[in-house]
């Protein structure tokens, strides 16, 4: 998860958006990055869709099983289904999607949990790892003067 927070920061300071995540096999990391949309002007390109797109690259597969992805806010739902279609059997993560709609993010604020049952997707989620620090993500990107939510 530290991991994770570091990449936020990273793309804080390229002027991108505060969220970051990692995707780990059998304890290595296999991909870590933050969220570009900006930088590629692709609304889908959130941190985790972009860890899960260099992860496969790197393992050379598109099936996910046996990682873990570890994000510093609870994946939306396009975010969600990608880690769902991927595989992924466990999500980690710090700040909630309430956390980003409060910081003026328009998220779709239904939760992680109740995708999981409504898709009946069995993935393991774990949440408020580091949430502090992980909201406080939201606090250093809104003191950017250039700072932008979508």
């Amino acid at each position: 998860m530290r991991s994770a927070v570091e990449q936020a920061l990273s793309g804080i300071s390229a002027g991108q958006t505060p969220f970051g995540a990692c995707v780990v096999k059998d304890g290595r990391l296999v991909a870590g990055g933050h969220n570009v949309v900006w930088a590629t002007t692709d609304i889908t390109a959130h941190a985790e869709v972009h860890v899960i797109r260099k992860a496969c690259a790197g393992l050379g597969t598109v099936d996910l099983s046996g990682c873990t992805i570890y994000s510093t806010c609870e994946p939306c739902p396009m975010c969600f289904s990608a880690i769902h279609w991927a595989n992924i059997g466990r999500i980690v993560y710090g700040a909630s999607i309430e956390d980003a709609g409060n910081a003026g993010f328009d998220e779709l604020r239904i939760s992680n949990s109740t995708l999981n049952d409504l898709g009946k997707a069995g993935i393991e989620i774990v949440s408020g790892v580091l949430k502090d620090e992980c909201v406080r993500l939201f606090e250093l990107w809104k003191q950017r003067p250039d700072h932008q939510a979508y």
